[in-house]
């Protein structure tokens, strides 16, 4: 039987390492060295400082990122979601014990 073109001839060949090409970096913007006339603008680069002053439960707490809330907002959807199929399974089961209770199917 042929072998088709492009099947590896063992296991061995079709797991090897293929390396891939680096995708290029984005562009950072450059920090001047301590000391230029441009250092004042390059601590302007710098993230803001957290404070000691906010408790750090309160902190915590308080700062989510935009992708944490969006993904809390799917949490709170799928919450929701479970306790309404959970009412709906029990009301069918309530509906059902009466049903096999009318029929005389219970002992």
């Amino acid at each position: 039987m042929a072998r088709r073109a492009g099947k590896a001839a063992n296991r061995k060949a079709r797991q090897r390492y293929v390396p891939r090409t680096p995708r290029p970096a984005a562009a950072a913007t450059p920090v001047p060295p301590v000391g230029t006339p441009d250092a004042r603008e390059a601590t302007a680069l710098d993230p803001p400082r957290r404070t000691g002053a906010t408790s750090g439960a309160r902190a915590a707490a308080s700062e989510l990122t935009t992708n944490q809330r969006a993904e809390y907002h799917y949490v709170e959807r799928d919450l929701r979601n479970i306790g309404i199929l959970t009412a709906v399974m029990a009301a069918m089961l309530v509906a059902s014990w009466f049903v096999f209770n009318a029929l005389g199917l219970v002992s």
